[in-house]
């Protein structure tokens, strides 16, 4: 084998591992994050929580999102990729097995905010590191299937709770999803590359003393309305994403259907997700198209519509979670793809992170908003139909983000 043939067969060794690294991180992340809206039906109780209460419980971990994605972004520029996902994951593993031991209800709350800063860290970093895996070939692609794995994490999430039965420990789910984390990260450690495009931009940036301040990096021409478009388009996206994530078995157990039902029914709003993000990505990364992404927003309405006027047929309930999960999932993980496109390579990881805590702030938003709907009287459908113009919303951010042009790569 001569040198050339060498040196790529080594690039795509170093691809893979990053890439198979980032997607199990991913999947353990999907189980951390539904962890609390699998557990909410028992938890409430067992803590004597009101809906108001419990949506602040729920919103805890999204709050230390939002936190968490600026810093972990902000760390994948100065440390590097690698280690600023190491860390990341090992602070959300303990705190997520923390949650299993937590006495009351206000330790809950700080256990749950620390574990939001150790997800929030983490994705700013997969994102990154999955973009830039490949020489930035196939970046969209690479980041929708790593990120894909969240939602597969979450379905694990519901079999875990779904095959233990009812008279389960709540605990379980954050048994499993805080000993993951803590068994992976000293494989990442001896096994998990760093970008190697980040190390070469990095150092050009260095060498030109070019400034890495975040004003600059988030605000800097032409950077500027790239940034505001993805923020939007981020928050009212993950509203409605992370309302679903933290309610749906709540909300489903409220229509009529049992809790077997409804973690069926969250399974298939996982699985559904997991296939059509992937798909588009696929079609996002063999064009970039405008009306493919409206149209994922457009199935997300008619989705919910659906959602919220059938009764208790299981069947057509199962398909309308899973077209949302696929459009929903879809077109936030697209968004993700697209992300480090606008931003130059060394300073990736903190435009990322931003957009991210954008999307953080709507994690946090959702689950609130829906305990406060809930509290105020209003029914299932009802919160099921307020999410629609929110989807409009994040619809028009995401369709005029597309008529941007992407930053220059370094």
């Amino acid at each position: 084998m001569n040198a050339t043939a060498t040196f790529e067969a080594h690039g795509a060794s170093r691809a893979t591992a990053t890439l198979l690294l980032c997607f199990c991180t991913a999947v353990i992340e999907g189980i951390d994050l539904q962890s609390m809206g699998i557990a909410a039906p028992k938890l409430g109780p067992e803590f004597h929580l009101s809906k108001e209460l419990l949506g602040y419980a729920l919103m805890a971990s999204p709050a230390g999102l939002f936190f968490g994605s600026f810093i972990g972004g902000r760390m994948a520029d100065l440390w590097g990729r690698k280690g600023a996902l190491v860390l990341a994951t090992v602070v959300f593993g303990v705190f997520q097995l923390s949650t299993a031991w937590a006495p009351d209800y206000r330790t809950l709350l700080v256990i749950r905010f620390l574990c939001g800063l150790g997800l929030g860290g983490a994705l700013p970093n997969l994102i990154a590191l999955t973009a830039e895996a490949s020489g930035g070939r196939n970046n969209i692609l690479n980041v929708v299937i790593t990120i894909a794995g969240m939602p597969m994490g979450g379905a694990i999430a519901s079999w875990i709770a779904l095959l233990t039965g009812t008279s389960a420990d709540w605990r379980s789910v954050f048994y499993v999803g805080g000993i993951a984390p803590l068994l992976l990260a000293p494989v990442m450690v001896c096994a998990l590359p760093e970008s190697k495009l980040f190390r070469e931009a990095k150092a050009a940036a260095l060498r030109e003393g070019r400034a890495q301040a975040i004003l600059e990096t988030l605000f800097g021409h032409p950077r500027a309305g790239a940034t505001l478009l993805l923020w939007t388009s981020f928050f009212f996206t993950t509203v409605v994403t992370y309302l679903l994530l933290g309610w749906l078995p709540v909300l489903m157990v409220a229509r009529g259907f049992s809790n077997s039902d409804a973690f069926l029914i969250q399974i298939m709003f996982n699985a559904g997700a997991v296939v059509g993000s992937i798909f588009l990505g696929w079609l996002m990364q063999r064009r970039r198209s405008v009306l493919l992404l409206l149209t994922s927003y457009v199935g997300v309405a008619a989705g919910l519509l659906a959602l919220a006027s059938v009764g208790k047929d299981l069947v057509v309930v199962l398909t309308a979670v899973a077209a949302i999960g696929g459009f929903l999932l879809g077109a936030q993980y697209i968004l993700y793809g697209l992300t480090p496109e606008y931003y130059r390579i060394e300073t990736r990881g903190t435009g990322t992170g931003a957009a991210v805590a954008a999307s953080r702030l709507g994690s946090a938003t959702g689950p609130l908003l829906a305990g406060v709907l809930l509290g105020a009287g209003a029914s299932a459908s009802h919160v099921l139909q307020a999410l629609l113009p929110i989807t409009g919303g994040a619809a028009l951010a995401a369709v005029l983000l597309l008529f941007l042009k992407p930053a220059r790569s370094t």
